[in-house]
């Protein structure tokens, strides 16, 4: 598929919620002229707290971090879009403004239970993965876990399990803790994820369409393992713990070092993505493992 009219239509929407009023809306036309919007944002597999920033250039509102706690973003292009939630850390005008900027730092997801939520676990040597996770979900506020197949195989070998604390250092004891599977758990919206990054596990299959840079490889670790950084305009429904396919042909610029002539499969661990609804702003940059 090539470049259509509706990937040069992009959109964000943006509502802003309060916890005591009526949601304040600015919606982007979806024709005609814009408003000069842009959102960027780094989503990584582990327990960094994933974060955005959206940027408004002209803005006519006063907004006051007091009067607003989250934010809903309906970003991408026409007929492809995705839906981002977040909690607002502040609200300012850039300074010094010679654009007139106003700048919205989000957290991807609810920051209040990734900073106050604890969690009590004591689980004997061969206790599974799923039992772990599902007594942090409950706690966490996780609607949900997703394991793929090779997380939900994990089993405590040898030693036991116990943490009295926040539930994110729990999840990041337990990543150490199976660190030579290359486990990843991170929240994918309201969703804890558990998936080995190299042994196959993901979520969802996307297609890599064009690239804006020929892709860097780089050898991994000892067990030949190679992490791949792909340059492309964003695709706003990529997700950490998603696997990336890269046709042959979007690359075959580069064949001698990314392959064979094979469409690669990259099992994706760090986005990094800008996107606006004006000018040149639409690339993101993915980091992963060939899987």
């Amino acid at each position: 598929m090539g470049i259509t009219s509706s990937n040069f239509n992009r959109i964000i929407d943006i509502s802003l919620i309060s916890p005591t009023g009526a949601p304040k809306k600015i919606v982007c036309p979806r024709h005609g002229r814009k408003p000069a919007i842009e959102i960027n944002g780094k989503f990584y597999a582990d327990m960094t707290l994933p974060s955005f920033n959206i940027t408004i250039k002209n803005l006519y509102l006063d907004l006051q971090k007091e009067q607003y706690s989250e934010v809903e973003i309906n970003c991408g292009y026409e007929g492809n879009t995705v839906l981002i939630k977040g909690t607002i850390l502040s609200i300012y005008p850039e300074s010094p403004g010679p654009e007139s900027n106003t700048i919205i730092q989000c957290l991807l997801g609810y920051m209040q239970d990734w900073l106050e939520t604890t969690v009590n676990l004591s689980f004997e040597a061969g206790a599974s993965l799923p039992d772990i996770l599902d007594a942090i979900k409950t706690k966490f506020g996780a609607s949900q876990v997703f394991m793929g197949n090779n997380a939900k195989a994990l089993t405590l070998e040898k030693q036991p399990f116990m943490h009295d604390g926040s539930a994110r250092e729990a999840l990041s004891k337990l990543i150490k803790v199976f660190e030579e599977k290359r486990l990843a758990l991170f929240m994918r919206d309201s969703t804890l994820c558990a998936v080995c990054v190299t042994e196959g596990d993901f979520i969802g299959t996307h297609v890599l369409q064009y690239i804006s840079a020929p892709p860097q490889m780089n050898p991994g670790d000892e067990h030949g393992t190679y992490y791949v950084t792909i340059k492309a305009p964003w695709m706003p429904k990529l997700r950490i713990g998603d696997l990336l396919e890269v046709p042959s042909r979007v690359y075959m610029h580069n064949l001698s070092v990314v392959g064979n002539g094979k469409t690669q499969r990259i099992q994706v661990t760090a986005i990094d993505f800008y996107f606006g609804t004006t000018g040149g702003t639409n690339s993101m940059t993915v980091q992963g493992f060939v899987s």
